[in-house]
């Protein structure tokens, strides 16, 4: 088998020589079962066979194809952006991330982001990201959290920085190894400090009870995470599925866990209308005792629409008045 041979090598005169399905699933990010379904379906990739008769893929064709994968990433569908030219990938691209990038200053005149977002990204985080210098990354990030507290961090930096390192990808400035990379070093330097939290805390959870996940087909999880962040801060007592639970599953655990905040989280890629069909479904079967929390561009997106009976939060930093707000409520309630 053929491996990381460098791009130079790849001609479509040879067919011994380029990258293997194995080669390109790590490349791109696309399991081998979709290649070989797009292959059949819409005609691309086109790979050669080498004397054993395995794919080989070429520099366009896995090029093509890592332009593929960040407009799916972006919520487009297969069948729209599979059979379309290169040029029209990146010009697609080009206009998602134009869009991206104006939507996130339009939220940080709004105050959504915070007023330090601008000044802490500063700092060379795509470079960093770029260059491979993941430890540079985590040390910079825990560094933050310690002089100015997680809470102030998620909104002021964390925040905004995923947005930039989004839309960093969509621009081909970091590859898809990279972006994966990030997400891990995130979810880490999170974990550790809810973790060092509820050490500190040394008070025992409170109430509320809160359920965190996502939607099926959401597999965006560090809005779950910076959620969660703000509701340790908070000890309310926690309960995460993880991402894509279905909502059938969901369901039976705020049945059985009497849970009293379903706390989920939609990704600017989300589909409205998947959006608002299933908190429909969730909010009509679920005791009305029981408060549904939503966050994330994808429920911004939709903040015209949502059911009645759903709360928005726009900031991670809402959820702590919310939870307050709740207690409030919650102590009037029971006099």
């Amino acid at each position: 088998m053929t491996k990381n041979l460098p791009f130079e090598a790849l001609d479509a005169k040879s067919a011994v020589t380029g990258w293997t399905i194995s080669d390109v699933e790590r490349e791109t990010g696309l399991g081998k079962d979709t290649l070989r379904v797009w292959e059949r379906r819409y005609g691309f990739p086109k790979p050669l066979r080498n004397g054993s008769s395995e794919r080989i893929y070429g520099r366009d064709q896995v090029h093509k194809l890592q332009l593929i994968k960040r407009l799916l990433d972006a919520g487009e569908r297969p069948g729209k952006v599979v059979a379309l030219e290169e040029q029209t990938l990146q010009d697609m691209l080009s206009t998602k991330s134009a869009n991206a990038s104006k939507a996130g200053k339009a939220l940080a005149g709004n105050k959504v982001m915070g007023r330090a977002s601008t000044s802490e990204l500063e700092e060379p985080w795509v470079q960093w990201l770029a260059d491979d210098e993941t430890l540079q990354i985590k040390q910079a990030l825990q560094q933050k959290i310690l002089r100015h507290g997680l809470g102030q961090v998620v909104g002021s930096t964390i925040a905004p920085l995923c947005q930039r390192i989004g839309e960093a990808w969509m621009q081909g400035q970091i590859s898809v190894y990279q972006e994966h990379l990030f997400t891990e070093i995130l979810q880490g330097v999170l974990r550790d400090a809810i973790t060092s939290i509820d050490g500190a805390m040394n008070i025992g959870s409170r109430s509320p009870r809160v359920l965190l996940t996502t939607t099926p087909n959401e597999m965006h999880g560090l809005g779950l995470l910076m959620a969660e962040s703000h509701f340790a801060l908070e000890s309310c007592e926690r309960y995460v599925l993880g991402t894509s639970t279905p909502l059938s599953d969901t369901l039976e655990a705020v049945r059985r866990l009497r849970i009293d905040i379903l706390a989920l989280s939609f990704s600017a890629y989300a589909s409205r209308n998947d959006v608002v069909d299933s908190l429909r479904l969730l909010r009509a079967q679920i005791e009305r005792s029981v408060e549904i929390w939503v966050g994330g561009a994808g429920a911004k997106a939709c903040a015209k629409r949502l059911p009645e009976g759903v709360v928005l939060l726009l900031r991670p930093s809402d959820i702590s008045d919310q939870v307050k707000a709740w207690r409030e409520n919650t102590k009037l309630q029971a006099s």
